[in-house]
């Protein structure tokens, strides 16, 4: 029983105790739920009550919240303290809160984040946004309550209890930018890409990754349309050290491509450099650069390199190998080289069309339509179309006589443009002449070619000059040149001088070679005005086709003391390089040199001031 007792009266002392922590605890629960929940009310109904209240008259603050000074609460603040605030209702807290809101003036405030929503137009320039102040709605009540209500000052030490909720920020679209802004940031992004592309170039090992961001870095600066650029790329490629063949062939096609010849024939030269000379494609390539250069006798060893390494089954170097012959004017051989393009490629439309204007000017016109006719049925039953260079000789073969009865002076002093890819002798623009003999006449002018090629130079001389006995007026183009070009190899200069005038006198334009080997004859003879006249002729017909002409030309100049010309000569020179591409450091120390001459050659026949006249 004691035990049970001491245990009864420990309980209800324990109830006791509970009952009266119970009753003293209750008041602090409902105080701290209270103001969580007037927390919570304010931050989540106090836009709403804005709205709401906006429309109501104010009621006037309560007389407890009147009786607090404005001088103690801003000295509170001075000091950092803080002064417990009355207890107020949400709707209180919510005038409480409209008192103290922003001016209703709304501010602009131009922000430098690109508006958020999508453009119709990706590729317009990023719209310029600008975020607006929420306008305060105008409130009806009188300004008398509004500067009734009190403010609350909160220190920044002390964060706010209520947390005012912010207003999401208005976005307007001001309108978009104009176009050069957009041409502007799309020039911004491309730069980037090039400099990120030059960045990686820089970094990257040579072999194969950096051979293809180097590649990349090119094409875009081509799309670019910024080609001084590219080929500056390029030209520093060249001078790479590594061993990579194929590298440097794909650079110098590039460069062929985009202009610059003379960098071109760098990068050729490299890569047949590395492959001991052995890379036929490299080989014909530099063939044809050199073909534009001038360098003929370089260009036709090149050539025949090219063949000779692929078992003269190489069609594109055997048509190129035409081209140079035409242009020195040994049609036969041209023809030749024509007859194995086509029998290695018959659908090789160029020398198709080289071949049927080589046999149509040689004097056989039909053989040269049945060749054009023979590409034709081939293509038709292949399913291919008729390649313009096809169309465009069937046009010139289809008026033969109209050709023929054009003006010869006209034609003598023709001076025209174009590129070196011609496969006509002369220049692009230069009259197109067929001429026709009769069988035995032409029989003899191929026995007069294999004669020749044969060595026997002697008996292809009378063989030509039979040819020319049988030809109306002692005149037959082919037969002409090709008997010059013979005699000067026998030394014969003044049978070679009386062979080639009549092709400068009526077919100039076709034939500027003829031009060539008479200022050569000339120069041998020591008639050096007349030599320089024929090589400024054959400059003026040649063009860009055949710049070296114009070396001749400033040699032959300076021996004649003419300094002034020959510096005019070679700055023609330098011009017609600087057209192909890149102009070699040898031109420029030679017009440095020739322009000192010049100076001085002008100082010494000027009059002396000082040398007193005669009276």
């Amino acid at each position: 029983m004691p035990e049970q007792l001491s245990n009864s009266n420990q309980t209800d002392a324990r109830a006791r105790f509970a009952r009266r922590f119970t009753r003293a605890a209750s008041p602090l629960v409902v105080t701290v739920a209270t103001a969580v929940a007037v927390v919570v009310a304010s931050s989540c109904v106090a836009p709403v009550a804005f709205a709401q209240q906006a429309s109501k008259p104010r009621q006037a603050a309560p007389a407890s919240t009147q009786s607090a000074k404005p001088g103690e609460a801003k000295a509170a603040a001075a000091q950092g303290e803080e002064k417990p605030a009355p207890r107020r209702s949400a709707s209180e807290i919510t005038r409480a809160r409209r008192a103290s809101a922003p001016s209703a003036t709304p501010s602009v405030i131009p922000s430098a984040t690109p508006s958020a929503a999508p453009s119709t137009n990706s590729s317009a320039a990023p719209s310029i946004t600008a975020t607006v102040a929420p306008k305060a709605t105008p409130s009806v009540a009188p300004k008398a309550a509004l500067s009734a209500a009190p403010k609350v000052v909160t220190p920044s030490a002390a964060p706010s209890v209520a947390p005012a909720v912010a207003a999401p920020p208005v976005s307007v679209v001001i309108a978009s930018a104009p176009k050069s802004s957009d041409a502007a940031s799309k020039s911004n992004v491309e730069e980037a890409e090039l400099e990120r592309l030059r960045v990686e170039i820089k970094d990257a090992k040579p072999g194969a990754e950096r051979a293809r961001l180097q590649r990349t870095l090119v094409e875009r600066l081509v799309a670019l349309k910024r080609q001084p650029e590219a080929l500056d790329a390029l030209r520093l490629m060249i001078h790479e050290d590594r061993y990579d063949p194929p590298f440097f062939f794909n650079t110098g096609n590039a460069l062929a491509r985009l202009g610059d010849a003379s960098a071109a024939e760098d990068a050729y030269r490299k890569a047949i450099l590395q492959r001991r000379g052995n890379y036929s494609r490299a080989l014909n390539n530099l063939g044809v650069i050199l073909i534009r250069q001038g360098h003929w006798e370089e260009a036709r060893e090149t050539l025949a390199a090219a063949l000779m390494q692929e078992n003269f089954t190489y069609a594109e170097a055997s048509y190129n190998l035409g081209r140079l012959h035409l242009l020195r004017g040994e049609a036969d051989l041209a023809i030749r080289e024509w007859l194995r393009t086509l029998r290695l490629e018959p659908s090789h439309a160029e020398a198709a069309a080289a071949l049927s204007r080589a046999y149509t000017e040689d004097g056989d016109p039909e053989r040269g339509v049945s060749v054009l006719d023979a590409f034709v049925a081939r293509s038709t039953r292949t399913g291919a179309g008729v390649p313009r260079e096809i169309s465009d000789a069937r046009r010139e073969l289809a008026a033969p006589a109209a050709a023929n009865t054009e003006d010869s002076s006209d034609a003598a002093h023709l001076k025209t443009g174009g590129g070196g890819n011609d496969v006509r002798p002369g220049r692009p623009g230069a009259k197109f002449r067929a001429h026709e003999v009769d069988r035995a006449t032409y029989d003899l002018l191929r026995a007069a070619r294999a004669e020749r090629e044969g060595g026997s130079v002697e008996e292809a001389v009378k063989r030509y000059q039979g040819v020319l006995q049988r030809s109306p007026g002692g005149y037959f183009p082919p037969a002409n040149l090709e008997l010059g070009a013979a005699l000067i190899n026998l030394k014969r200069d003044e049978e070679a001088i009386a062979a080639l005038l009549p092709l400068t006198q009526k077919d100039a334009a076709r034939y500027p070679v003829a031009h060539y080997h008479l200022g050569r004859l000339f120069e041998r003879q020591g008639h050096l005005a007349r030599a320089a006249d024929n090589f400024q002729r054959a400059a003026e017909l040649y063009g860009d086709t055949n710049p070296q002409v114009l070396i001749d030309l400033s040699r032959l100049r300076e021996r004649a003391g003419d300094h002034a010309g020959a510096l005019n000569a070679m700055n023609d020179y330098a011009a017609a390089l600087g057209r192909q591409g890149t102009v070699p450091a040898w031109v420029a120390e030679r017009q440095a040199k020739l322009r000192q001459k010049a100076a001085a050659s002008s100082a010494s026949s000027a009059p002396n001031d000082s040398t007193p006249t005669r009276q």
